[in-house]
């Protein structure tokens, strides 16, 4: 039996927009804010400057990018983005891991961006199929469709 497919009203796709954009910020500017204040809690937060350069705006960027990725590799089943982005991680901060207290800030902020990637595009997958248009489904039955017609 075949379900007949029903048309989102304008309203949905603002819905849409509205949670998706809430989700973006928190996966990357809230999620920045977070970071300092884990790394506050544990006492990391002097150990950027000590192991190496004191990047603090390219380490905010690169920490919306880590997560933004990390997303991107949640939403499509492709858990090796985060093996890859660990590695790209580890491969450029190498020389810097031998001290000790910058390797625990390290291992402490990747951590925190795997699981807070994972908390907030659940919850946005979630909150999608649930209350939003489920964006994801459709996204990959478009995908599906499109590649079938490229074959013929």
């Amino acid at each position: 039996m075949q379900t007949v497919p029903t048309a989102i009203p304008p309203c949905g796709y603002m819905h849409a927009a509205v949670y998706t954009i809430s989700a973006l910020v928190l996966l990357t500017g809230a999620g920045n804010w977070v970071c300092r204040q884990v790394f506050s809690l544990t006492g990391l937060k002097d150990s950027a400057v000590t192991g190496g350069t004191a990047a603090h705006p390219a380490g905010r960027i690169i920490g919306w990018l880590e997560r933004s990725i990390l997303a991107i590799g949640i939403l499509s089943h492709r858990w090796e983005v985060l093996a890859a982005v660990i590695a790209l991680k580890s491969v450029a901060r190498f020389k810097d891991l031998d001290d000790q207290r910058f390797a625990e800030y390290f291992l402490v902020g990747s951590l925190f961006s795997v699981l807070w990637a994972i908390v907030i595009t659940s919850g946005w997958m979630a909150y999608d199929y649930r209350y939003g248009i489920d964006i994801r489904s459709n996204v990959a039955k478009m995908l599906e469709a499109s590649g079938g017609q490229r074959n013929g």
